[in-house]
């Protein structure tokens, strides 16, 4: 178990646009296969292994910088979307992207989901291309490898379009389900019993091809990208069922609050250079008495800063801005994304401020 779980760990090898790029140690092996594979294809073409295992190498190396591209596609539109990219993982099936936390709306889910085969089909019409162009200057080696790269990335769009978490076609069937109401976490295991039956069809296809077909390269590949993708279904329905149990005072953070009598050149030059927050919840004596939205501070002239109070420009409280401490977490997160704000204050049962959350943008008011 010790000797597997090293070739696990992860090796960074680079940032782009400040995002940590790591792979595992089990993506050598897959290199090196894939490479020798690639040059056993083209060898016929130029009758000497090792020029043609580099030739693999160097392609290999371009299939994994299009499935990397994959993932950057992902990031940027999850960028775009305001929300903080980890890292990009990529592992021996393929790659990862991270995020800090999940879409607010289904809309964003829909089009950070969608972006990675629209990469990799664009990827596959370029690699089209250049054969074309290749086979018009006569190369007889350039040709045929540019068109293992337009199938590898045709096939990488095709696979993750079906419709099972963690793929990318189960994030675009969760964000469907989740805009025809269904709750994010229920979409989620839904799609994660997708993703499991998707790897349990794999698994029994790869059998089939290596038994009855007598192709045991495939079909031993095949059962372990089923086997990868089943594990990764399970967990993500063992986490979301995991955080179904959380209660806000699990994951809220102690509040930065502002006296309503405070005004607002006053907290702009003394409070809000210290905490990166868009919403701040209003309280004195531990009591709530509204909601700071920064976005509501636009609407306010500079020269009247000093003679505005935070109470005049606070959104007074109502039921949804707030929770009890030990409600449950999905009830907070649903809440959040309901009340225009993406913030809740949290109280105690004597109703003291003792928490705040914060997950997203605020609406401005109408």
């Amino acid at each position: 178990m010790a000797f597997w779980e090293f070739f696990k760990r992860q090796l960074l090898i680079a940032h782009v646009s400040g995002i940590p790029v790591r792979i595992d140690y089990r993506w050598f092996f897959v290199l090196a296969l894939m490479s020798w594979i690639t040059a056993t294809s083209v060898n016929p073409l130029l009758e000497n292994f090792l020029t043609s295992f580099i030739f693999g190498l160097v392609t290999t190396l371009i299939f994994f910088v299009s499935i990397f591209l994959h993932e950057l596609a992902h990031a940027f539109i999850a960028r775009i979307e305001g929300i903080q990219v980890v890292e990009i993982v990529l592992h021996p099936f393929g790659g990862m992207t991270r995020f800090r936390h999940e879409p607010d709306t289904p809309r964003a889910e829909f089009r950070i989901a969608i972006a990675g085969p629209v990469a990799s089909f664009l990827l596959a019409l370029l690699f089209l291309v250049l054969m074309a162009g290749f086979n018009s200057l006569g190369t007889n080696i350039l040709a045929p490898l540019c068109f293992l790269l337009a199938l590898g990335n045709f096939l990488l769009a095709i696979f993750n379009l079906f419709p099972g978490y963690p793929l990318d076609g189960g994030r675009v069937l969760r964000a469907y389900l989740w805009r025809r109401g269904a709750d994010l976490n229920e979409a989620t295991i839904l799609t994660g019993r997708c993703g499991q039956i998707i790897a349990v069809v794999l698994i029994t296809f790869g059998i089939f091809v290596a038994l009855g077909r007598g192709d045991f390269f495939t079909g031993f590949w095949t059962i372990l990208v089923g086997i990868f993708l089943y594990d990764a279904a399970k967990s993500i329905i063992r986490q979301v069922n995991e955080l179904e149990k959380l209660l806000v005072k699990d994951v809220m953070k102690l509040p930065i609050s502002v006296a309503p009598e405070t005004d607002v050149l006053h907290f702009v030059d003394r409070t809000l250079p210290l905490y990166r927050q868009t919403v701040f919840p209003v309280a004195k004596d531990q009591q709530l008495y509204g909601i700071l939205a920064l976005e509501d501070l636009k609407k306010l002239p500079r020269e009247d800063w000093h003679k505005t109070k935070i109470l005049d420009v606070m959104r007074p409280i109502t039921t949804d801005y707030f929770v009890e401490a030990d409600t449950l977490l999905s009830e907070a997160r649903e809440l959040m994304r309901e009340n225009g704000i993406g913030a809740l204050g949290v109280i105690d049962v004597n109703g003291n401020l003792v928490g705040f959350m914060q997950t997203k943008k605020v609406r401005q008011r109408n």
